[in-house]
């Protein structure tokens, strides 16, 4: 007996394979190369995205902060800015497609070029497609018996939004700022019924000079967040996850002579984007069989990743850090600038996550003959963080920033360095469904002429295992046999009785 299929569709979407490519950003400083280059800082900050055949294009801009000494051993500070744009292959990508860039400075470099300086900054991409994807799932049909759940399904909504802050704070009085640099990370990410409440923080840096004098000093401000943006799609039981970035920074000091003070005013625009993700209940088909055929069942699957934790997580630490540069006992520590925190690596076992990475920084100081002169260091880290959530093979995402860094000369010609890191933990764990996409009708089962048959069950079996086993109707076993209690312990026995027309 032939078998007819019938086949429900649902169109959803889903997050793509994660894609990195890197782009080479430079800016020049032109009559600089008298100069002594001490620290340079960079920040990126997407401008754009746009999803076309065959590639994900993006633009960015990306900030330079420079500190430098002059021949006259004077401390002088420069800003510059540059536009870029770059692509990143990836074949699933169509103009109807939407796709999330994260972007990263990974290394700056400083080079001569006549009588210029050459700022370069190497800058990372991380792009991920947001997918169409089409489920095509048995539904039912003639001469087919179907088993039915109802599955969660997960979809996907992007969500971007600027936002801005303002910060006033009171310091000594002082002659000129030199340079800034700023770090963010989320700390709360919620949704709520058509919004998405998104909490952060800010490291705002600040390096001056007092007025008249060459000395340095520097200031450091945590600068809260909040912000509510709109997301028709959002209901409160749904999981998010979300990003930001400094898309720019002014900094201005109102000085007061008599008071010997200075209140200094940052304005920070950032924005803030990420994914919410939608879980509807879809009935999907589980299994299939037919009574009066043999069949061959194909399936399908879907997998994601559900986050199962996200917390807060703070961490200290200290160490002797590698220099790139010599120091010694005639040296004067100023100043701790240009700070940076990268995660290098994070795993995840039973009940804890091993996070790796590095803390760097450039100390500023002056040398035996009082010059200004400085050195990049770096202090390489790992610790544990306790998680009950966590476990073995699980993806973990840490964003975070780093705070209160400095720098003691214990021992002659090394660096004691110490930090705080402050950070957000996201654990996300394998998912997948199965559902059956198409059946296929195959030889004939015969026809059973006894009017009675009596079968031994398995234990464990439910009541959908003996359906299939025996080529009947749930219902019809059930109504033959409403005394069974499932899943069955296998003492049971199941009659079937088959009524024979005279």
């Amino acid at each position: 007996m032939a078998i007819s299929a019938r086949y429900e569709q649902y169109d959803i979407n889903s997050a793509g394979k994660r894609l990195t490519t890197q782009s080479i950003v430079e800016c020049r400083l032109n009559d600089w190369s008298e100069n002594k280059i001490l620290a340079v800082n960079a920040s990126v900050a997407l401008t754009g995205a746009e999803v076309v055949s065959g590639e994900i294009r993006y633009g960015g801009k990306i900030y330079f902060s420079v500190l430098a000494a002059t021949p006259e051993g004077a401390i002088a500070g420069a800003e510059r800015a540059a536009e870029f744009s770059h692509k990143c292959v990836a074949e699933e990508a169509a103009p109807a497609l939407s796709a999330e860039v994260r972007l990263k400075v990974e290394k700056v470099e400083v080079r001569l070029d006549g009588k210029a300086v050459i700022l370069s900054a190497i800058v990372s991409a991380s792009a991920q497609l947001v997918l169409s994807t089409r489920i095509n799932c048995l539904s039912g049909g003639d001469g087919i018996v179907v088993k039915t759940a109802d599955t969660p399904v997960r979809r996907i909504a992007v969500f971007s939004e600027n936002a801005e802050v303002e910060e006033e704070f009171e310091t000594d009085y002082v002659g000129d700022i030199l340079s800034h640099s700023e770090s963010a990370y989320v700390t709360r990410a919620v949704c709520g019924n058509g919004t998405i409440d998104v909490a952060g923080e800010i490291e705002l840096g600040i390096l001056a000079k007092r007025a008249g004098e060459k000395e340095l000093v520097s200031y450091e401000r945590l600068i809260p967040f909040r912000t509510e943006i709109s997301c028709d799609e959002a209901e409160s039981h749904d999981g998010c996850d979300a990003s930001v970035c400094v898309r720019s920074v002014n900094i201005s000091a109102n000085c007061d002579e008599d008071k010997n003070k200075c209140a200094i005013v940052a304005e920070i625009a950032l924005e803030i984007g990420g994914k919410v993700y939608l879980t509807q209940q879809l009935p999907l088909c589980e299994d299939a069989f037919s009574p009066s055929c043999e069949c061959a069942v194909e399936r399908a699957s879907m997998s994601y990743d559900e986050q199962t934790a996200a917390f807060l997580a703070t961490e200290r630490v200290s160490g002797t850090a590698a220099l790139m540069g010599k120091i010694d006992f005639t040296c004067n520590m100023q100043a701790v600038t240009a700070q940076n925190l990268e995660i290098t690596g994070v795993t995840a076992e039973d009940g804890q996550i091993t996070a790796e990475g590095v803390l760097s920084a450039t100390v500023l100081f002056t040398d035996g003959e009082g010059l200004p002169a400085s050195v990049q260091i770096s202090l390489p880290f790992a610790f544990p963080v306790s998680c009950d959530k966590a476990k073995r093979g699980d993806r973990v995402r840490i964003d975070g920033i780093v705070c209160g860094v400095y720098a003691r000369q214990k021992k002659e010609g090394e660096l004691e360095a110490e930090g705080t890191l402050k950070m957000f933990v996201r654990v996300y764990s394998p998912r997948s469904y199965s559902y059956v996409c198409g059946i296929e009708g195959g030889a004939d089962i015969p026809e059973n002429e006894c009017a009675i048959s009596v079968y031994i069950p398995e234990s464990g079996d439910g009541l959908w295992e003996v359906s299939k086993k025996l080529k009947k109707p749930p219902e019809e076993v059930s109504r033959c046999n409403a005394e069974l209690e499932y899943p069955l312990c296998g003492d049971e026995r199941i009659v079937i009785y088959r009524r024979k027309s005279s």
